[in-house]
């Protein structure tokens, strides 16, 4: 297997491992406000997001 190929099926499961990823945070964050509640999901960003500053 030449060196082209190898990189071109390491880019190609980088891509799909990153979709994969995106579609997996938006169910978490779909099942949790569904679960909590937009208002307390956005409470919780707006929390973190102050300890952090």
């Amino acid at each position: 297997m030449s060196i082209t190929v190898l990189l071109s099926v390491l880019a190609l499961v980088a891509v799909l491992g990153l979709i994969a990823a995106i579609f997996v945070g938006g169910a978490v964050y779909v099942g949790r406000v569904r679960r909590d509640g937009t208002e307390s999901v956005l409470a919780g960003a707006r929390r973190r997001r102050e300890l952090r500053d």
